[in-house]
């Protein structure tokens, strides 16, 4: 990973235009977006059946005059040293905000 200053010198001038380039990691940021990928898909699947092997939660009825708490997912692609993708991940969280 570069840092900032290496980031300034690799600045581009074109034609008295200073031109910036960022690249983010393309992971999704939401399910809608993972849910169109294989790979996505699959590690949704490893995290529920992790969360069903060992008893995390269970989904049941909702008593009167409660709210449910929501969840969402996380996703992130883990790389090595030298930028390879490890593996995926992806995590259901609790949206402790609410």
């Amino acid at each position: 990973m570069r840092n900032l200053e290496e980031l300034y010198d690799a600045i581009q001038v074109m034609e008295d235009t200073t031109i910036f380039s960022f690249f983010a990691d393309n992971d999704p940021l939401n399910f809608n977006e993972a849910v169109t990928e294989e790979k996505w898909i699959e590690v949704m699947n490893e995290e529920i059946h992790v969360i069903e092997k060992n008893g995390t939660w269970k989904l049941t009825n909702l008593l009167e005059n409660k709210k449910a708490i929501g969840v969402k997912w996380v996703y992130k692609t883990k790389k090595n040293a030298k930028g390879e993708v490890q593996r995926y991940k992806a995590r259901l969280v609790v949206k402790g905000y609410k």
